[in-house]
């Protein structure tokens, strides 16, 4: 909770003190804090339990589980089971960890800087042999092209009709290619 907030409820509880209705209370609170007063709501709320007696102008705790889901030590138990075994996917490190999933996620996004892949976790991004390359036949029909190009520069480049200065020049201009 922000001082500011712990401030107002202090000034509410003033006011209660000095009998003002809850509806003065809000209006001079909007008055000195603007736009960063309480909602009206909850001034009618706070004005109410210091009505009732209430002293404590904090918030009262509450069960269930912290907010500090994001400490250390769980971010070294989710760091030491990604570099242990890279093929766990979110849901099974929460599951050995006993955290949520969306913790061990944000940690390994946030706190690690993993990115996924799949539902996997790795570090940083895709390494050069795990992008995606392409096919196969691809590069075949690539090599057999080029193959048949330079043989036919090199029929085209014959000694009897070129000089070498053109059979140069011939060589480096591309030949065009013919669409069946």
């Amino acid at each position: 909770m922000s001082d500011r907030y712990l401030e107002q409820r202090i000034s509410i509880k003033f006011c209660v003190k000095l009998h003002k209705s809850a509806s003065e209370t809000h209006h001079l609170l909007k008055e000195a804090y603007g736009d960063g007063a309480m909602s009206r709501a909850r001034v009618f709320d706070w004005h109410k339990r210091f009505k009732e007696g209430r002293e404590d102008v904090r918030d009262d705790a509450r069960s269930g589980r912290p907010v500090t889901h994001r400490t250390r030590e769980n971010i070294r138990k989710v760091k030491e089971l990604a570099c242990s075994n890279r093929q766990l996917t979110v849901r099974m490190m929460a599951e050995e960890l006993n955290l949520d999933k969306e913790t061990v996620r944000l940690i390994l996004k946030e706190n690690l800087n993993m990115k996924t892949v799949c539902a996997k976790a790795m570090p940083g991004g895709l390494k050069h042999d795990l992008r995606p390359r392409k096919p196969d036949f691809l590069c075949h029909l690539s090599k057999q092209a080029r193959e048949i190009s330079s043989s036919v520069r090199g029929e085209m480049t014959g000694p009897e009709t070129w000089s070498p200065l053109q059979r140069e020049a011939a060589r480096e201009m591309p030949l065009p290619v013919s669409h069946s």
